[in-house]
């Protein structure tokens, strides 16, 4: 059937076969890959009535993905918008939120509409990386003429330094704000699997590509029984880790974390996948408050329909609704906790004990 469908879009004018592989093509890289197709589609389908995608329904299809993506923006102009103009004037905002949301006004108007919402999202990692790097121009760049040297790094921090060095693309010994915006995009990059025998190795950020890459694994490498997570230090978006994870469970794989090995944030969720999860010895898990542009989740009242899915996948895991309400508790989102030992066994974060544990 998809082929039929691509084949219909293929013969539609170019407008709408465009906005079609942008549905298929998750991650934005402008290709769209077979598992990656099938993601899409499924997630289409989860949201209908039906059990396939019909081809006479695609026109609507683009038209509901469209209005999401504009009720999405308009849900976040109305916490905002005092003066009800569906536009959000920057000084409105909180000063902090107004420093990040600044980034979104393409045009510099002082206005944040739902089309510059829809194209650079405030709660982007984009935008947050743009903060970041103004910051530290704001910090470093002596002759304020847009580039750092690399001695200036090394003079304030010398590890960070050894971390940039690869950032610079031109060889010119200093960087620019958008070769510092790169390397970090760089050094947070998605998740891969190297697959070792029955094992595959996982490290990387998840993000939207991650369900189809689980899927990929799980179909073109039917010998892998357990995903090691050698450095998962989070998720770009929670939908995107869960329904990873959902995928893992369904397919009854185990998560393992050697000695060495780290995950934080989403990377803690998705190891809650696992059939079997085990680790060795000084494994790390990472836990902290989700965030939203704006709010904490430890901010909603505990019957606020915003804890239910966090909720309703520590039931379906087989982990206790508290191990959710402490990671609300235990860290805000800008920080983190390392669980202890004692917490790995009282939230039933792993189902053996602990290899190499007295």
């Amino acid at each position: 059937m998809l082929i039929l469908a691509l084949t219909t879009i293929i013969n539609s004018p170019v407008s709408e076969a465009i906005n079609f592989g942008e549905l298929l093509d998750i991650d934005g890289d402008g290709i769209i890959q077979p598992m990656e197709a099938a993601d899409a589609v499924q997630m289409l389908i989860e949201h209908s009535d039906q059990h396939g995608l019909a081809i006479s329904d695609i026109d609507d299809v683009i038209q509901e993905y469209h209005a999401f993506l504009k009720e999405d923006a308009l849900y976040l102009i109305e916490d905002f918008d005092q003066n009800n103009d569906q536009k959000l004037q920057l000084s409105e905002l909180p000063r902090d939120i107004r420093d990040i949301a600044r980034y979104c006004d393409k045009d510099g108007d002082g206005f944040i509409t739902v089309e510059e919402i829809i194209e650079l999202h405030p709660d982007s990692d984009e935008v947050y990386a743009r903060l970041e790097v103004d910051e530290i121009f704001e910090d470093l760049d002596e002759d304020e003429n847009g580039l750092i040297p690399f001695h200036v790094f090394n003079d304030d921090d010398e590890d960070f330094a050894e971390l940039v060095i690869p950032f610079d693309t031109n060889n010119d010994k200093q960087l620019s704000k958008d070769e510092l915006i790169a390397g970090f995009a760089m050094l947070d990059g998605p998740v891969t699997f190297d697959i070792k025998g029955s094992n595959a190795l996982m490290s990387g950020n998840i993000g939207p590509s991650t369900p189809y890459k689980v899927m990929e694994l799980v179909f073109y490498h039917p010998e892998v029984d357990t995903i090691v997570m050698v450095d998962v230090p989070g998720s770009i978006d929670d939908d995107s880790c869960l329904r990873a994870s959902r995928i893992v469970r369904a397919h009854k794989l185990n998560t393992h974390l050697r000695s060495d090995g780290e995950v934080a944030s989403g990377g803690t969720d998705f190891f809650l996948a696992g059939v079997n999860r085990t680790c060795e010895k000084g494994a790390q898990f990472g836990i902290h408050s989700w965030s939203e542009f704006g709010a904490e989740g430890s901010d909603y009242p505990r019957d606020s329909i915003e804890h239910k899915m966090y909720l309703d996948y520590c039931n379906e895991m087989g982990v206790p609704e508290s191990f959710y309400w402490h990671t609300l508790d235990v860290a805000t989102a800008d920080d983190i906790h390392w669980m202890t030992e004692k917490e790995l066994k009282q939230f039933n974060m792993i189902t053996e004990p602990i290899i190499g544990s007295e």
